[in-house]
């Protein structure tokens, strides 16, 4: 049975969409069979893997409003191993539908038990809130992945992120999970461990994952090409970096 796991940004900017695109692609370059789900409206990660508009009928706006089923909304990618479902801007109309009733929120959840043994990873990439479309993911998930950058994070988001994980677990009786916490944009161990302990922090350090994306302009170079950086320079920093945490994540388990 695959795993599903939604990556968890508790704000913009913390490379939550870049982290779900360059993950699932290195998990396809290991020859791990992986879906991504994109449940963002903004469509990023749909767009980073060079998917337009003009590719696909149908999306996961499609999904949730019963109007096609997963395995129809599926798009192949440039990789061989990696499949995703797009998204585009339908899906914020057909999320503040779906919010109006109660329950909703478990509806990819459902949708998702069809296809899900013929993948090792399911990697869902929510908006940046806690509005529907992110309970939608989270209550969808056996695990999050927590994205988090030595820039912008703060101790109120990570108690409200615990929060959330407490109220999908009591109001969905899901048995969600926090695997652990992934930083973006840093050049050592030692700024992580210096950034947990100013925001005290301190308590998670050992659910911090050792690998981390340093800073890399090779990964804006690979959004504005719309492909992941592992496609774009697979011999640069970013890219051995996620190959690296993707062995560590698959090993973690495994």
């Amino acid at each position: 049975m695959s795993q599903i796991i939604t990556i968890a940004g508790q704000k913009g900017g913390t490379g939550k969409s870049v982290t779900a695109v360059n993950l699932a692609a290195s998990f396809a370059l290991f020859e791990k069979k992986t879906l991504l789900v994109d449940c963002d409206p903004q469509g990023c990660s749909t767009r980073w893997c060079s998917i337009k508009d003009k590719d696909y009928n149908c999306d996961i706006a499609s999904v949730l409003s019963a109007k096609a089923t997963v395995a129809h909304t599926i798009k192949k990618t440039g990789l061989d191993y990696l499949d995703i479902i797009p998204a585009g801007f339908t899906l914020f109309q057909v999320a503040l539908k779906l919010a109006k009733n109660p329950g909703n929120e478990k509806l990819l959840r459902l949708f998702l038990k069809d296809v899900r043994d013929e993948y090792e990873y399911i990697i869902i990439d929510p908006p940046s809130s806690y509005g529907f479309l992110s309970i939608t993911a989270m209550a969808a998930s056996d695990s999050l992945l927590v994205c988090m950058s030595v820039h912008n994070n703060c101790l109120e988001d990570f108690h409200n992120l615990l929060k959330m994980v407490k109220y999908i677990r009591a109001n969905y009786s899901v048995p969600l999970k926090i695997s652990g916490f992934f930083f973006n944009r840093c050049e050592t161990k030692e700024d992580i461990t210096s950034f947990l302990d100013q925001q005290n922090l301190s308590d998670i350090k050992q659910m911090v994952f050792d690998n981390f994306i340093p800073e890399d302009d090779n990964i804006k170079k690979s959004i504005d090409l719309k492909t992941p950086v592992l496609l774009f320079d697979i011999k640069s920093k970013a890219a051995k970096a996620y190959l690296n945490f993707a062995l560590e994540l698959h090993s973690f388990f495994n």
